[in-house]
C-alpha cells in the first residue's frame, strides 16, 4: 500500500524577526517605567560621602535598568546642577556621575519643579527618587510643587543620611516604602541605601 501523505516542510520568519511597529515608542511610553534619580551634591557632601554617593547612584542605575526602567539623573545644591532626561543611556548617565563634584547650598524645590516639568504630562510609572544628607531649603514651595508632581501620578522614594534628613524628605515628598528604610545611618551605609531605593519603587508600582 502507498501512503497518500507526504512529509512538508513548513519555513518561515520568525516573530522576533519583524521591525518594532511604528507604535512601539507610544506603547513604551505609555506603559514602561520611568526613574529619575536626584543626589545631593551640596558643600557638605564632599568627600567619603560624595564617593559612597556615587559608587551607590550607579548601581541604582544599572539595576533599575536591569528591572525595565528609562533612567535620567538630576544634581542638585541649591539649585538644579545637572538634568540628563530619562531614557539617556546608562553608560552617559553612569560618566556624568562620576565626575560630580560638590558645592553650593541646599534647596530641593526647583529640583522638584524640573521633574514636574519633565514627568508630569507623560504616562506610565514615574518616579522621583531623592537622596539628601541634610536639610532641603525652605519646605513650604517644596511641598506645594510634591503636592502637585503626586497629583500628576508621579511618586516619590526617599533616603537621608541620618534621621534628620530622612524625615525632613519624606514630610514633604510623602513618599513610597517603610520609613525606616528612609533613614541612611552612617556613611558606610550610604552606597548601598541608595541603591536599594530600586526596591521601593518597584513594590509601589
Amino acid at each position: 500500500m502507498v501512503a497518500t501523505w507526504v512529509k512538508k516542510v513548513f519555513d518561515g520568519v520568525g516573530v522576533t524577526q519583524y521591525p518594532a511597529g511604528p507604535h512601539r515608542k507610544a506603547i513604551a511610553d505609555h506603559y514602561g517605567g520611568r526613574a529619575l534619580l536626584c543626589i545631593d551634591v551640596s558643600g557638605s557632601m564632599s568627600g567619603q560621602r560624595l564617593r559612597a554617593a556615587i559608587d551607590g547612584g550607579g548601581d541604582f542605575l544599572t539595576e533599575a535598568t536591569e528591572a525595565g526602567y528609562r533612567c535620567g539623573l538630576v544634581l542638585w545644591d541649591d539649585r538644579v546642577v545637572v538634568h540628563l532626561r530619562t531614557g539617556t543611556p546608562l553608560p552617559l548617565l553612569r560618566a556624568r556621575l562620576l565626575v560630580a563634584a560638590s558645592r553650593g547650598g541646599t534647596m530641593l524645590a526647583p529640583t522638584v519643579q524640573a521633574a514636574i516639568d519633565e514627568l508630569g504630562e507623560l504616562t506610565g510609572d514615574r518616579v522621583v527618587c531623592v537622596f539628601s544628607d541634610g536639610g532641603i531649603g525652605d519646605p513650604g514651595p517644596t511641598g506645594v510643587l510634591a503636592a502637585r508632581a503626586r497629583a500628576l501620578g508621579i511618586r516619590f522614594v526617599v533616603r537621608g543620611l541620618g534621621p534628620m534628613a530622612g524625615s525632613g524628605l519624606a514630610t514633604v515628598l510623602e513618599p513610597d516604602g517603610d520609613a525606616a528604610e528612609q533613614v541612611i545611618t552612617d556613611v558606610g551605609g550610604l552606597r548601598r541605601g541608595i541603591a536599594s531605593m530600586v526596591a521601593d519603587m518597584r513594590s509601589g508600582r
